[in-house]
Order: C-alpha cells, then structure tokens, then sequence
C-alpha cells in the first residue's frame, strides 16, 4: 500500500510540475508574442501611413497629417499585439488543460496541442480584435483573404485534387496575375466605389489623374525622388543596363 500511495504521489506531483511548465511558458509566450505584434504594427504601418501620407494629403496641415499617421500605427500595433494576447493565451490554456488531464502533448511548446485549438483560438481572436469594421482592420483582413485563397489552392494541389493537382503555382501564375490586373481594372474604370478607398485612391493617382496637365507640361517632369533611384539603379546595375528593361530577369 506504501509503494502505491508513493507512487501516486510521484505521478501528481510529475504532473503538477508539467502543467506548471505548460503554464509557465504559455504565459512567457504570450507576453512575448504581445510584445512582437506591437512591435511588428509599428514598423509596417507607420512607413505605410507616412507614405500614403505624402502621396495624397500633402496639402492638408502638418499637426493633422501626424495625429493621422500616429492613431493608424497605433491601431495597427494594438489589434496586433491584442490577437496576439487572445490567440497565444488560448493555445496556452489549451496546452495546460491538456497536460491537466493527463492527454500527451505532441507538439511544441507554444503551438496548438491539437489541430482544432488554431482554428478556434483565430476565431475567438478575429471576433474580439478584427471583427469591427475600418480602414486598418479592412487592409489587413483583406491581405490575409488573399494569402489564405492562394495557400487553400496550393494545399488542394498538394493534396491531389484535380484540377489543381495539375498546375504548379508557377505555372498557373501568369493566367492569375492577369486574371486579376483585367479584373481591377474593369472595376476600376466602372464600379471604383466599391474598392478598397485607398486602392481607388492610388488607382486613380496613376491612371485618372494623369489625363489632364498644365500648359506648359511640368506635371511631365519625372520627381526627384524618380530621378535619385533611377541613377543609383544605373550606378548599381552598370554593364548590365539591359537586364533593367528585361521583365522576366530578376534582378
């Protein structure tokens, strides 16, 4: 009897332990991932802001551009680093009530203990953070729409359903960059409200306000800013000018 109450005592104290371990690091990984999704939401947004900014609010007060510029990055960053916090502190329970009941976790610390977790944990995550509607949450949804699209083809290809299984993405690309270019543009000529308004808003920068210029033509003059990466392109392609004009070289 001894031999066996020691023995239970040594298997919920080994357990105790891996749960705390679970625990401990579950709450470690999710400051860190905070900590990152803050970072990261700074570093593209601001650059993208700042940007977009002087593209097409120049003529608006300096004081106004800025307090646009900080509350778009500070967004970005917070609804970052908030998912962050909802999905890696609910793959974290996951992994502890796993280890809590006794159930084998096979995978890495930090990741889901079983596939379902990612799934409900994104869920969960996009109803708190992304669920309200706005220029931020919309771009970054909509980038992810379009990744997730090509990733969901790509995996039936892998996966060998026919008529993906037949094409290679490389092989397939051509017809889809088309596809979509044709399609863009169609929308844009005739229906442009119902594109994303910074989409419509550089669209019509390159193709409708370019059907109009000033008498004496000054709109013509390549920027400074063309001109400086024109030459220092040349400068660093020099002997090999012909590769910069040759669309299917990579440069």
């Amino acid at each position: 009897g001894g031999g066996r109450g020691e023995r239970l005592e040594k298997m919920t104290k080994f357990t105790h332990d891996f749960v705390m371990d679970a625990v401990r690091h579950g709450l470690l990984s999710t400051a860190y991932g905070v900590r990152n999704g803050a970072h990261y939401g700074v570093k593209i947004r601001a650059p993208h802001a700042l940007v977009m900014t002087l593209l097409f609010k120049s003529d608006q007060p300096l004081r106004k551009n800025f307090e646009g510029i900080l509350k778009m990055t500070f967004v970005h960053a917070r609804n970052l680093g908030g998912f962050c916090l909802v999905y890696k502190g609910l793959l974290a329970l996951g992994r502890a009530l796993h280890a809590a009941s006794g159930t084998p976790l096979l995978t890495p610390p930090g990741t889901p203990a079983a596939a379902w977790h990612a799934l409900l944990a994104g869920w969960v995550g996009g109803m708190l953070i992304w669920a309200k509607h706005s220029s931020v949450n919309e771009q970054i949804v909509m980038y992810l729409f379009s990744r997730i699209l090509v990733g969901l083809v790509k995996l039936l290809a892998k996966k060998g359903i026919h008529p993906f299984s037949k094409w290679t993405f490389p092989q397939a690309y051509p017809y889809f960059a088309a596809a979509v270019w044709a399609i863009v543009m169609w929308l844009f000529e005739y229906h442009p409200k119902v594109l994303q308004p910074s989409l419509e808003q550089s669209m019509r920068y390159l193709y409708h306000d370019t059907n109009a210029w000033s008498r004496d033509c000054r709109e013509l003059a390549p920027s400074a800013a063309s001109v400086a990466v024109a030459a220092l392109i040349l400068y660093v392609q020099r002997g090999k000018w012909s590769q910069l004009f040759d669309l299917r070289a990579r440069l």
